[in-house]
């Protein structure tokens, strides 16, 4: 086998990692672990990866973004959140996951997106009812939510890799 197969493999292999740290904080790993399978595709000329293999990873992609989405949605409003409260709730969630990860990368990213959905949610629920144990209940819905839909998207995009990562020469 050609070194240059091996060392774009393991470019490859980086990037797809990259993007797995990234849906832990919120942010677009799956775009990024779907872009650079389709880059590497087309580089590969569809040789090891087919036109049917990108069809399966964008469908499992999208099935984990749209579990993810719903169970956040789901949880908060089983709490009978505020629209208010949802929606700061997914920018508190990417805000505080990337502070977490300049304080501790990974680590820090799971818990700064926890965290910044918590009080961001609670903020903006308190702020619209007035009521500091409804806006609790919202909070708490929210990171329930939160991890169930960060564990199905994880999940979703760890499988991802590794049916591509079997598809590579190595």
């Amino acid at each position: 086998m050609e070194l240059s197969i091996i060392i774009i493999n393991i470019l490859i292999l980086l990037i797809l990692f990259s993007g797995l740290v990234m849906t832990l904080i919120g942010l677009p790993g799956n775009t990024v672990i779907f872009c650079t399978i389709l880059a590497y595709a087309f580089y590969d000329n569809f040789i090891h990866i087919s036109i049917g293999d990108l069809a399966f990873v964008l469908g499992a992609i999208l099935v984990g973004e749209l579990f993810e989405t719903l169970t956040a949605v789901i949880w908060a409003k089983k709490e009978k959140a505020s629209k208010l409260a949802i929606g700061v709730a997914v920018i508190g969630a990417m805000v505080g996951g990337i502070l977490g990860t300049m304080i501790v990368p990974i680590i820090g990213s799971f818990a700064g997106a926890l965290a910044g959905g918590f009080v961001s949610s609670y903020i903006a629920e308190y702020r619209t009812t007035k009521n500091g144990a409804q806006a609790w209940r919202v909070a708490l819905g929210v990171i329930k939510g939160q991890l169930l839909g960060i564990v199905i998207k994880f999940s979703v995009a760890t499988s991802t890799i590794l049916y591509v990562l079997i598809q590579m020469p190595w």
